[in-house]
């Protein structure tokens, strides 16, 4: 395995995509994916990368959130690495003002493709704390 150069390249693209999410960006979420990525939320049915827009479109109509992550380690295998990191979200309920954070443990599989890192696989589950 090789272990550091694409370290900082895994970073930079868990802070796009996080700023994606945090902007309410739904036209960039599908673009940090692979054509055939798939993002797996805990407790939810598994989405392909191209429903993201829409559902994303979706959920940010309902709710400001924001996420930050916590990268663990980052292991590369040839064209693919991967990710454990610790997100903490914060959710606001626009129609009631509820609030809700939570801490997460996250996993990516990214994939090298001609225009950088990509997101292949992402999946996550809630750390009750």
């Amino acid at each position: 395995m090789q272990p550091t150069i694409p370290t900082q390249a895994a970073r930079e693209l868990l802070a796009q995509y996080a700023e994606a999410l945090n902007s309410a960006n739904t036209a960039l979420l599908p673009a940090l994916y692979t054509n055939d990525g798939v993002f797996m939320p805990d407790g939810r049915a598994s989405l392909p990368a191209s429903a993201l827009l829409r559902k994303g479109h979706s959920f940010f109509a309902k709710t400001r959130f924001h996420i930050s992550y916590e990268v663990k380690t980052v292991a590369v295998d040839g064209e693919y690495a991967f990710v454990q990191a610790t997100a903490r979200t914060a959710t606001t309920q626009l129609a009631t003002g509820q609030e809700a954070a939570r801490t997460s443990q996250d996993f990516f599989v990214l994939q090298q493709q001609d225009q950088g890192w990509k997101i292949f696989c992402y999946i996550f589950n809630s750390v009750r704390e």
